[in-house]
């Protein structure tokens, strides 16, 4: 809706601004809640209440989103006014989008530690539904102004935390709790939660720098529209993502280390065949999606290696997350940090922006996947030992 109401360039400024919101967002703000529901499901199986921890949360989430909110506004001079077009409007978009995250990170932790996990749908069907509704306004009522759009996201957010919250009482009186039962992962989780943000949603911001005055400002908007067809069985892969790590630590947890191989190779085997599927497909007709969805024009190799990268990006999570449900957190983080390195290696590379960018976004997973999945072997082989 946005594409066709604000036109090539505005489309393209606010493309850079969902990149940036998903990667500032998700990447900051997601392991506040994986740690809150993991202190919400320890403290429920006890039968002991969460509002304290909820509480301490809080607290943490508000001193992030200051730090945050502090980078962006010094990174506004730096260089982030070239990558939002000049638009303080869009500057205030984003503020506004990283604080609505860092709240709804918070409900959404304790929807999944309580295993409310209706409400936790509800919670994404509300806050699409919800950007969706307010872009057709938009839209309907003839705004073409970008800002417009870009705090329709932080609009659904909120909107998604309510509904998700519910009438009902949403936490329960408890024990106090300390900061120390948050936060003993807390770093290893951030940096595997940005390193998996950065390669999810990089692509636009990284055409914006490397198109320069090459592509023309609506290239981060034409690349988004491209990754947005592609990548459809990732956003399907976010529900396997969601059960995967509670069997696989299950397993591990019981100590049965055959039934957590098989499972791993199950998964591995039909990620694999799904990402090689994803990537004929895509070459095959994703253009003609792109052209009829978007009335933007995307070669088959462009749209054959955004389907592998997000192909590559499904392999990766599932091998990162046998790590994690071993234990092995630490080891975890290696494989992101290595595909962010293979990025910035070859984005640097002369070649055309598209491609280059293309080309950085494969090499970023499947250097993962291999320091993962060579991780992985090792400390399987170690547990066996041990066994």
């Amino acid at each position: 809706m946005a594409g066709h109401a604000l036109g090539d360039e505005g489309y393209g400024s606010l493309a850079v601004l969902w990149a940036l919101v998903n990667i500032g967002g998700y990447g900051l703000f997601q392991p506040l809640e994986q740690e809150v529901a993991r202190v919400t499901a320890d403290r429920a199986s006890r039968g002991v209440g969460s509002a304290p921890v909820l509480r301490r949360a809080g607290v943490i989430g508000a001193v992030q989103f200051m730090l945050v909110t502090a980078g962006v506004l010094v990174a506004w001079p730096l260089g982030l006014d070239g990558l939002l077009d000049d638009r303080p409007e869009l500057l205030v978009a984003l503020v506004l989008a990283l604080g609505a995250f860092a709240g709804t990170q918070l409900v959404r932790g304790n929807l999944g530690g309580r295993h409310l996990f209706d409400r936790y749908a509800w919670y994404f069907m509300a806050e699409g539904g919800t950007r969706m509704a307010v872009a057709v306004g938009l839209a309907l009522a003839g705004v073409a102004a970008v800002g417009a759009y870009g705090l329709a996201i932080t609009v659904a957010l909120v909107a998604a935390a309510v509904v998700a919250a519910g009438p009902r009482p949403f936490v329960r009186p408890g024990p106090p709790a300390s900061y120390r039962e948050l936060t003993p992962a807390m770093g290893f989780l951030l940096i595997a939660s940005v390193g998996e943000a950065f390669i999810l949603n990089v692509g636009p911001v990284a055409v914006d720098i490397a198109g320069g005055d090459e592509l023309g400002p609506e290239a981060p908007g034409v690349f988004l529209n491209g990754m947005l067809i592609a990548r459809i069985p990732l956003f399907f892969f976010q529900a396997v993502k969601a059960s995967l790590l509670p069997s696989l630590a299950t397993l591990a947890g019981h100590g049965d280390l055959v039934g957590f191989r098989n499972m791993q190779i199950k998964i591995v085997a039909a990620v694999g065949a799904a990402a090689a599927a994803a990537t004929v497909v895509a070459a095959a007709i994703g253009p003609l999606a792109v052209r009829i969805v978007f009335n933007d024009e995307l070669s088959r190799t462009d749209m054959a290696l955004l389907a592998a990268s997000g192909g590559g990006l499904m392999l990766m999570l599932s091998l990162t997350l046998g790590l994690v449900a071993l234990g092995h957190t630490r080891l975890a983080v290696a494989g992101w940090v290595a595909g962010i390195v293979a990025f910035v290696a070859v984005v640097s590379f002369d070649l055309e922006p598209f491609l280059r960018v293309e080309l950085a976004l494969v090499a970023a997973v499947l250097a993962g996947s291999l320091v993962a999945g060579g991780l992985l072997r090792v400390e399987y082989a170690a547990h066996r030992r041990e066994a």
